[in-house]
């Protein structure tokens, strides 16, 4: 779908698939309030997942991302039920809900991309399991898009972690909490496939190494997210390339003032910089080949696909295409910078600005 197509539509069928009327009997407030962090946990978890939880609570203040949200705020820990009966806390913090599957606020904000049940999950372009799986999914805050609020004042993020038991739940939290894994699967010792798709990744184990080619900090920006890249994703390299990458991550980084904008001018932008697994905007795309010489015939052939230009060696440059569905007055013609260069087996895509390559390669030295 593409992005102007998803970003108009979702807010009306967030509010079709809950059919919830105290979220769409409320009028936009007039003065929002100050933009904040709420966790909210099911209280149905174990006593592992709540103190995991907890724990996280306790580690805000240091952790990349919730440092971000919670804006120097002390956190409280909820229930998902009392979340759910506030709507403007739902709509004006940023949101980290964890919980079992069928927890309603979880259904609530499910993108319905996933599938889950006590013993199995299926996930677009990673494929069905069974097992010990967690599952850990984030987007914009649709409470936030609902058409009950006229303008978004800015933008907030929410977070699902979640899993097919206690224990998925309990790995899914890990993942979140030691890498700022935002989007991705994780799964124990002994998963098994459900059935065979044809666009299967194996999940994550649960001691996963972030690659050293996204560091924490880069120019002005901090890394708060990384993404495991699904199976669609390594097929799309190998119809431009003619071969597919053993790894492909990507790391979302984050500056003051880029969920700060107001209304339908901002909401793109806001998107792109956002958490969403195919929000792309400040981040780097990060693809392991086979050695350096593979690494070096791809990356030619990515950035013709890119429309990419050879700037110097091994190091290719240009713009991103503006936002689909062509752009309002105001808009820019493009949605920002891309470039493109090999590290050895791997090649990185950039859309932070031009200088972050060479930034990169000084902060690996």
């Amino acid at each position: 779908m593409r992005r102007r197509d998803f970003l108009a539509g979702s807010g009306s069928s967030l509010l079709y698939a809950m059919r919830t009327p105290r979220l769409v009997a409320l009028s936009a407030t007039s003065a929002p309030p100050k933009r904040g962090l709420r966790f909210a946990l099911d209280s149905r978890c174990n006593d592992d997942v709540s103190i995991a939880t907890r724990q996280l609570v306790a580690s805000a203040a240091i952790h990349p991302l919730l440092s971000v949200m919670a804006g120097g705020e002390r956190q409280a820990l909820l229930e998902t039920s009392q979340l759910l009966a506030h709507p403007d806390e739902l709509a004006y913090n940023h949101i980290i809900l964890i919980g079992l599957p069928d927890d309603p606020l979880i259904i609530a904000a499910s993108q319905r991309e996933a599938r889950l049940s006590s013993d199995s999950l299926y996930v677009f372009g990673v494929g069905a399991f069974r097992g010990d799986c967690g599952y850990v999914e984030s987007d914009r805050n649709p409470f936030l898009h609902a058409a009950r609020i006229s303008s978004a004042p800015y933008e907030t993020e929410l977070i699902t972690i979640t899993g097919t038991n206690a224990r998925g739940i309990f790995l899914a939290l890990g993942a979140f909490r030691e890498h700022s894994l935002v989007n991705g699967v994780v799964a124990g010792n002994g998963w098994q496939r459900a059935e065979t798709t044809l666009l299967d990744r194996d999940p994550l184990p649960p001691r996963f190494v972030i690659p050293a080619l996204a560091p924490p900090r880069l120019l002005d920006y901090t890394r708060i997210g990384i993404t495991q890249a699904t199976e669609d994703e390594y097929r799309g390299v190998l119809a431009d390339t003619g071969v597919s990458p053993k790894l492909i991550w990507r790391a979302k980084y984050f500056r003051l003032g880029v969920w700060d904008g107001v209304g339908a001018a901002a909401a793109f932008d806001a998107y792109s910089n956002g958490l969403h697994r195919r929000s792309y905007g400040n981040s780097l795309w990060l693809a392991e080949f086979a050695d350096p010489p593979q690494a070096a015939a791809v990356a030619p052939k990515i950035a013709v696909a890119a429309g990419l230009s050879l700037k110097t060696a091994n190091l290719w440059t240009g713009t991103q295409s503006a936002y689909a569905n062509g752009t309002y007055p105001g808009e820019r013609k493009s949605s920002g910078p891309l470039s493109l260069a090999q590290r050895e087996e791997w090649l990185v895509m950039s859309t932070l600005p031009d200088e972050s390559l060479s930034e990169l390669s000084s902060a690996l030295t």
